[in-house]
């Protein structure tokens, strides 16, 4: 997967469960500043690219967490946690 592929599945599912235009999700969106992020919805978001894609994302704390795109370069790395 391209990192712009993990970028459009992570805004996707970011759109899903929030009243947020996709056009208005890109790569530079903070997921704390801008969306209001916490701890629940990160985890939220990592069971639905679980859920999406069958990978567990290998994301120990909120600051892998800052923006869309560096949630779609873990997930585009293939870097995968431990099995659920």
């Amino acid at each position: 997967m391209t990192e712009d592929q993990a970028v459009e599945i992570i805004a996707r599912l970011i759109c899903r469960g929030r009243p947020i235009s996709l056009k208005d999700v890109t790569p530079d969106t903070n997921l704390v500043e801008d969306l209001g992020f916490d701890s629940l919805d990160a985890a939220e978001l990592l069971a639905a690219v679980h859920q999406e894609t069958g990978q567990q994302l290998n994301v120990t704390s909120l600051r892998d967490f800052q923006t869309v795109g560096g949630v779609a370069k873990i997930l585009s790395s293939g870097v995968i946690g431990e099995p659920a």
